[in-house]
């Protein structure tokens, strides 16, 4: 991370954090370009009050944990790197919870919420496993065609691609026609 100081009259030195470039394995950009792709992300760093992980059903926001500015600021040069490269998508989903909806808002454009992309810690082990099972059959709707986009909850993504990611991360995979994805790369942003 590059760091800028400056002046002020009279004042205290104050520190200014460069934002860096969103950073993306090139092949996996290359195979992107290609098609029939998975863009598997966690939501942007959130605001981290430790608020509980909760889902208001009445989608009020001051109830959840949401984006902070940096997380704000990871999607934003997501989406920057993705137009740079000419990236598209033919689907966007993503989780109902707040901070998801305003990561792929922010980084893909618009999102359609689907449930079935629910963080699992909500509800049963059986209720997690058919919604990791509806997401892959969704997935297998894909193989072969465009790329889909998913923003999701870190246990969801280690379901799918048994990697873990941090806030902000996109693994990037290649979507089999059974499903199942192939992990080819990352995106850090």
């Amino acid at each position: 991370m590059r760091y800028t100081k400056f002046c002020l009259a009279g004042t205290a030195a104050a520190l200014i954090v460069a934002a860096p470039a969103a950073r993306a394995d090139e092949t996996a950009i290359k195979a992107m370009a290609q098609g029939s792709h998975a863009i598997v992300m966690r939501h942007a760093k959130t605001s981290a009050h430790g608020r509980a992980l909760v889902l208001d059903p009445n989608g009020n926001c001051a109830n959840e944990e949401n984006l902070s500015e940096a997380g704000r600021a990871q999607s934003q040069r997501l989406k920057a790197m993705l137009d740079q490269a000419g990236i598209k998508l033919d689907a966007v989903l993503t989780s109902p919870f707040c901070r998801t909806k305003e990561t792929a808002q922010l980084a893909f454009g618009t999102a359609t919420v689907d449930p079935n992309l629910t963080a699992l810690e909500i509800g049963t082990q059986a209720q997690g496993q058919v919604r990791t099972q509806s997401v892959t059959d969704l997935l297998a709707r894909h193989a072969g065609k465009g790329n889909v986009a998913l923003v999701t909850h870190r246990p969801n993504i280690d379901a799918l691609t048994m990697e873990l990611v941090e806030e902000g991360e996109a693994v990037i995979a290649k979507i089999q026609p059974s499903g199942a994805l192939d992990v080819v790369g990352r995106i850090r942003p």
